[in-house]
């Protein structure tokens, strides 16, 4: 709708009516995309859901929970 109202207003003659039901068309079309990018959930709840899979890729990462070498434990399955 932008693109239209720009090609509109730059190749000729104008008319205001026109120009300005194109311009409120791309405001109509912005507004719920704008909208769609807040996140629908509290920010205190975004937060505990970043620091809870954070906490759980730490875990992965480190099964063993003290060991900071980054090996992964070996098992002593004997003879």
């Amino acid at each position: 709708m932008l693109a239209m109202f720009l090609i509109y207003v730059i190749r000729g003659p104008v008319d205001p009516l026109i120009a300005g039901g194109l311009f409120v068309s791309f405001l109509a079309c912005l507004a719920p995309a704008l909208l769609l990018l807040k996140p629908f959930e509290p920010p205190e709840e975004l937060q505990r859901r970043r620091e809870e899979a954070r906490k759980e890729r730490e875990r992965r990462r480190n099964p063993t929970g003290g060991d900071d070498s980054g090996e992964e434990p070996s098992e002593d399955r004997g003879s």
